[in-house]
């Protein structure tokens, strides 16, 4: 990665969705393409990278707020 980020808008909007995979493929390649130009993207990247891990590791009780403490 470089300091100085390629023409064309950040993608930091649609981190979340990139790392779930829920993107439609032509978004997805600009996203990962924006990655690897974008040092501000790609910190903000690393910040949600683990969430698809961290999600998996909850219940849907935990996730919706219906456990009892």
């Amino acid at each position: 990665m470089t300091d100085a980020p390629k023409p064309g808008p950040h993608v930091r909007a649609l981190l979340g969705a990139y790392v779930l995979s829920a993107l439609a493929p032509d978004e997805d390649s600009r996203v990962a393409a924006h990655l690897q130009h974008c040092d501000a993207c790609g910190a903000a990247y690393l910040e949600v990278a683990e969430t698809p891990s961290l999600l998996a590791l909850s219940s849907e009780e935990e996730l919706l707020g219906d456990e009892d403490p």
